[in-house]
């Protein structure tokens, strides 16, 4: 029992560590081009608007996801006020919550918290986790509600304690309003292995009937209503926002990718904790029959829907995000009954990663690579941070079954910090527009002034600088808007065509002031439609990737 408490306050101590990690710098970098910008910019329309129902980006409904997101990071600007910090914010919270409930789902199916606390860090130290506490898209929220209705669910069938199978039901609704249909998937996929594995019988009650209306009501709420005021966009929820997402021949998001897509990623994600594996693989393979039916669960749910997602058509690496929480916990159990030649690879590898951290950073400050900015700061801070994981390594005896799964929390925390600090001085690297706003700031003399956008969509200019944003549609696939569910005229002050007869007249009267920016791509800048349009400039300041230009 004293081994136990000591348990619980050794994690609690590892959770408020990690809290004061994750909100550390959290708004020093800019909003990232283009998911986390989107999302941002999309919340903060809807507080300047007051429309909390039809999301709108850059005065364009944008109907591509449920709200909860956005209304989740509005809280955050209610709070913070709209800037990045408040906009990033909750998703530390939903981070923190991932942890928490992976440390108690642990303990739940293996009634071990010291497999709860090895799994606990070893996700903490992934580095999906970690990215996705430095990008705003849907993800990580998606992430914490499928496992906390995991959670739920499993407490429900193994305790018989009914409020939580409410919990369950209305947990999944949430699902459904955070990502549509697809966060499903997550859930059945667990519950179904589950029953599978364990040769449980699919009995219903009246508490799955009115769990099921509940979850439904909350998940189909916010469909239903903006289908009830334009009808046409049931057709757009099914065929393009579903449908085209699933079917391999196409590409409607410009996302699609082969079939083998996740699989290297997975590798990547998951060193070093697969080399942990090998040593024992035939081993672990034969003995799959004879594991524990926990971790059949685990692993055979984890395989089916990283099998599902390489089926479909749309692939990013967030959208797997949900699905390492188990590979974290199989691999917590094996760690526990690692070898000491395991664990002390482990602990080398990681020693190594730390030293070549910090020699590369130290190399791209020495060359003063300018792809990579590295200030004086960030290597204060990587070199801290180092001496202080050299200090763990030697403290930890050699023995200690933990010394690697606290150093890989260590090297977690010293990437996120060296990560936050790298972006904070590195816009084109994030492909952030803080800095162009800043120079249209200082060089503008107008209040008032407008921001041309040549075919590409950048939502971060109207986030930062509140400017009259256009953008020039000449074919590029984020230009080229959704206007048909639009109520009135007004979205063409927005979006402009630029093959347009009237446009090109616009134009022509708009690059004759002081108070017009036009911003284009540098891949884009010696397109013929652009040159026309950029000839009656005087002046221009160039950036990595964007060409800002303008009158003196």
């Amino acid at each position: 029992m004293i081994l136990k408490d000591k348990i619980d306050r050794y994690y609690l101590f590892f959770l408020m560590a990690v809290l004061v990690i994750l909100t550390s710098s959290l708004g020093n970098y800019g909003l990232a081009e283009s998911s986390e910008a989107r999302y941002a910019e999309i919340s903060r329309e809807m507080v300047v608007n007051g429309d909390y129902l039809n999301p709108e980006l850059l005065g364009i409904y944008h109907f591509h996801k449920p709200p909860l997101t956005y209304y989740i990071t509005t809280l955050g600007y209610q709070i913070f006020g709209i800037n990045e910090f408040g906009a990033r914010f909750f998703l530390q919270i939903a981070v923190l919550f991932q942890l928490l409930l992976v440390y108690r789902l642990a303990n739940l199916l293996y009634r071990d918290k010291r497999i709860g606390l090895i799994a606990g860090i070893i996700y903490f130290s992934l580095p999906i986790v970690l990215i996705s506490s430095r990008n705003l898209t849907t993800d990580a929220f998606l992430a914490t509600i499928t496992l906390a209705a995991i959670y739920c669910w499993q407490v429900y069938f193994k305790k018989q304690k009914l409020p939580f199978i409410y919990l369950f039901y209305l947990l999944t609704g949430v699902a459904l309003f955070t990502k549509g249909p697809v966060a499903l998937l997550f859930i059945l996929v667990y519950i179904i292995v589950s029953r599978i594995v364990l040769k449980s019988r699919f009995h219903v009650s009246i508490h799955d009937y009115l769990g099921v209306l509940t979850c439904v009501a909350i998940g189909a709420s916010w469909y239903v209503m903006v289908i009830m005021e334009n009808p046409k966009l049931w057709d757009y929820f099914l065929e393009k926002q579903l449908l085209s997402r699933i079917e391999s021949n196409l590409d409607s998001f410009h996302r699609a990718q082969p079939f083998w897509y996740y699989l290297p990623i997975l590798f990547g994600l998951m060193f070093p904790w697969w080399i942990a594996l090998i040593p024992r693989l035939k081993s672990h393979l034969s003995s799959l029959s004879r594991k524990r039916n926990e971790s059949k669960i685990l692993l055979y749910s984890s395989g089916i829907l990283l099998i599902l997602f390489s089926a479909f058509s749309t692939k990013l690496i967030m959208y797997i995000l949900p699905i390492f929480w188990m590979p974290a916990l199989f691999i917590a159990v094996e760690m526990k009954k690692a070898r000491q030649k395991t664990r002390t690879l482990l602990s080398t590898t990681y020693l190594i990663l730390m030293v070549f951290l910090l020699l590369g950073l130290y190399v791209c400050w020495f060359l003063e690579i300018p792809q990579l900015n590295v200030p004086l700061k960030t290597l204060t801070v990587i070199t801290g941070a180092t001496i202080a994981f050299l200090t763990l390594y030697l403290l930890i005896e050699k023995k200690n079954q933990y010394k690697p799964i606290w150093l890989a929390g260590a090297f977690g925390a010293a990437l996120l910090l060296t990560a936050t600090s790298v972006m904070a001085v590195n816009d084109e690297l994030i492909n952030s527009t803080k800095n162009m706003v800043r120079f249209i700031d200082h060089t503008s003399v107008d209040r008032e002034r407008t921001v041309l956008v040549y075919d590409y969509l950048l939502p971060s200019i109207s986030f930062y600088s509140n400017d009259n944003v256009i953008t020039l549609n000449n074919g590029h696939y984020t230009s080229d808007r959704e206007i048909q569910f639009e109520k009135d005229e007004n979205w063409r002050d927005h979006l402009w065509n630029v093959k347009d007869v009237q446009t090109k007249t616009r134009l022509s009267s708009l690059s004759r002031k002081r108070s017009t920016y036009l911003l284009v791509r540098n891949k884009q800048i010696n397109d013929h439609d652009f040159v026309d349009i950029s000839r009656d400039y005087n002046s221009r300041k160039q950036y990595a990737k964007w060409t800002i230009f303008y009158n003196k």
